[in-house]
């Protein structure tokens, strides 16, 4: 019991801060950038979601104006409340049409976004863990060669 309380009181050493600064690192970075990266995912499937959907109705939107386009050139500029009907609905669907590109364009641009965030996260992940268990282990070595060290004085 003594070998225990001795090891335990050894505590001053910067070996031993090391040690549990760098397992608290290790900690933080199994679960920090991990919870970030899950929730980039989530946030880029949302997107893409949204994205196809946007792209769905973009694309029957440009249908229904190619159309509208087909029936403008049959109709002629006669005054009818017809054509001018078409004509409106026309503008209508064309206004829809490039809203819905401009929602594309930022939704591909949120995309980007987090494809770059969920690059950083795991760079930080690989840049911040690997050095922490490196000096980690490093630091544990030096702390128990200190520990015998001290124990080897003690006993002569």
């Amino acid at each position: 019991m003594e070998t225990v309380s001795s090891f335990l009181s050894s505590g001053d050493n910067v070996f031993k801060f090391l040690l549990t600064m760098c397992i608290g690192t290790i900690l933080f970075n199994i679960v920090y950038p991990t919870d970030k990266i899950r929730e980039i995912g989530i946030r880029q499937s949302e997107l893409s979601y949204k994205l196809d959907l946007m792209n769905d109705e973009s694309k029957t939107l440009y249908k229904e104006i190619k159309s509208l386009n087909r029936l403008k050139l049959n109709l002629t500029l006669s005054g009818s409340v017809n054509f001018r009907k078409k004509l409106e609905s026309f503008d209508l669907k064309y206004e829809q049409l490039a809203k819905k590109d401009y929602e594309i364009k930022h939704l591909q641009r949120l995309i980007g976004i987090s494809r770059d965030e969920l690059d950083f996260y795991s760079n930080f992940r690989f840049w911040s863990y690997y050095p922490s268990m490196i000096i980690g282990l490093i630091s544990l070595v030096c702390w128990i060669n200190f520990y015998v060290k001290s124990v080897e004085a003690k006993e002569s």
